[in-house]
């Protein structure tokens, strides 16, 4: 298991749909299809939230696909 942060600037989302296309398990849409963290605290600005898992790769790779670079996982 890693623990890791996970975290989407909402202010810099552009709703592509690339985050939660690529990754169902930690991204999502609201109804702007803008992304949020699944099962995250989400405010206008920013969703967050913190795994304990094996699945931090595809966080990773789910924040790779954002074209605007709008998502960060952190490692804890």
């Amino acid at each position: 298991m890693v623990k890791y942060e996970v975290t989407v600037n909402r202010n810099v989302c552009l709703a592509t749909m690339a985050c939660y296309s690529t990754d169902t398990l930690h991204y999502k849409s609201d109804e702007n299809h803008k992304s949020l963290v699944v099962g995250g605290t989400t405010d206008q600005s920013k969703s967050t939230r913190i795994f304990d898992d094996d699945k931090l790769d595809d966080a990773q790779r789910g924040a790779k696909a954002c074209p605007v670079g709008a998502i960060t996982v952190k490692q804890l």
